[in-house]
């Protein structure tokens, strides 16, 4: 079975596709090739964890008139022909794209070459790019309830949000043995806070002036980004001058986490976050509450924002607009659901509920089913999948 999957620019498309890709090359041996953009962090991910990519000159639609938009739009009728010709050469049995603007020209050379295509929603909300697949796609798997309105009733199914095996291995840890293997004291809850891979410049500010206070009652993990760790760094130290040593060692913060970041929020017993689709459905598996901070629109409305209040209203999140967020309001929150054990359950349960744990197997067997060919899953000489 040859696989063509696509879906790029940034980490909350790729990792869910990579999910997929790895778990049909083992289950099904698959012949896997992912087509990214040529200038998408898929150049360097997908490489590194051993697939097959080819590369095309994506253009990124912008809704508003600029010179990258105008540039985007010459590259398109670029990017389509090489997508052809690559979908042409590899004669996919079929195709799975998990958003970016890389999924257009791929969906729509699969359909132009008559490959079925299963296209994925992460977001509640669909983005330009799935708006413009959606009659293209012959099936269509949503991560949560609420997206199934925005499609055709009769090609879509909800499935989930692909989830790396990694975060579904670390619920066998338990959360006092992960703040004991990070260096925390198992007993004292722990504050994770992330603004995820590139930080959050606002969020980092309004955690660092909230940390005298925040210490008192907890521990904090404090995930700044790569790029803002410096400043974030000094923002810390000057905010714990005069605070006691034995304090301080509460607090830690690092850039980046990569392959402890599953430890981390397994050892979390609050979240402060953005609420990207990956994370919700990475924090809903592992039951774990959290204060959503959605990443606000930069024009119309914000995924995020509606991500972020469709938890709330489930009662599996409380959320804090990014203008809204200042120390005073973050303590209060922080504080009212740590110090309360019934809190943390209701906000365990209700977003456990929201949880969809196969989701990769799932949507693995979608695409097996819509492919051309008959396959059968290869096994070991114990008889167990491989």
């Amino acid at each position: 079975m040859r696989v063509l999957i696509s879906g790029g620019g940034t980490g909350g498309h790729i990792y869910p596709a990579l999910a997929v890709a790895t778990q049909l090359h083992k289950e099904y041996q698959a012949d896997i090739l992912y087509l990214g953009s040529d200038d998408g962090l898929e150049t360097r991910v997908v490489p590194a964890a051993g697939l097959c990519l080819e590369v095309i000159r994506a253009g990124k639609l912008q809704r508003f008139v600029s010179w990258k938009t105008l540039s985007g739009i010459a590259r398109v009728p670029v990017g389509i022909a090489q997508a052809i010709g690559i979908v042409r050469r590899f004669h996919p049995d079929v195709a799975f794209t998990s958003g970016g603007y890389v999924s257009v020209p791929t969906g729509l050379a699969a359909y132009l070459n008559a490959v079925p295509l299963l296209m994925h929603q992460q977001d509640v909300p669909p983005n330009l790019s799935n708006r413009l697949l959606t009659p293209l796609a012959t099936r269509i798997s949503v991560a949560f309830a609420d997206s199934l309105r925005y499609f055709p009733m009769q090609k879509t199914i909800q499935l989930g949000n692909p989830l790396r095996q990694v975060i579904l291995d670390v619920q066998q840890t338990a959360p006092q043995q992960a703040r004991i293997h990070l260096g925390f004291d198992a007993a004292l809850p722990l504050l994770l806070v992330t603004g995820g891979s590139q930080g959050a410049r606002h969020l980092n500010q309004v955690t660092c002036q909230a940390l005298p206070q925040l210490l008192t009652f907890c521990q904090v993990l404090q995930i700044s980004g790569s790029k803002l760790f410096d400043e974030t760094n000094a923002q810390a130290a000057h905010m714990l001058i005069g605070i006691d040593e034995g304090t301080k060692r509460r607090y830690r913060l690092v850039p980046y986490m990569d392959a402890e970041m599953p430890l981390a929020l397994q050892a979390a017993t609050l979240v402060v976050c953005r609420s990207g689709a990956s994370t919700l459905s990475e924090l809903a598996v592992l039951g774990k509450p959290s204060i959503l901070v959605p990443l606000p629109p930069s024009l119309g409305s914000s995924p995020q924002e509606v991500n972020a209040a469709m938890f709330e209203r489930e009662q599996a999140a409380e959320v804090i607009l990014n203008a809204h967020m200042r120390p005073e309001v973050l303590l209060n929150r922080a504080e009212s659901i740590i110090s309360s054990s019934v809190c943390l359950q209701q906000m365990t349960e209700a977003v456990s509920h929201l949880a969809k744990p196969q989701a990769t197997r799932d949507i693995v067997e979608t695409i097996v089913q819509l492919a051309k060919k008959p396959v059968v899953k290869t096994t070991n000489s114990e008889g167990v999948c491989i």
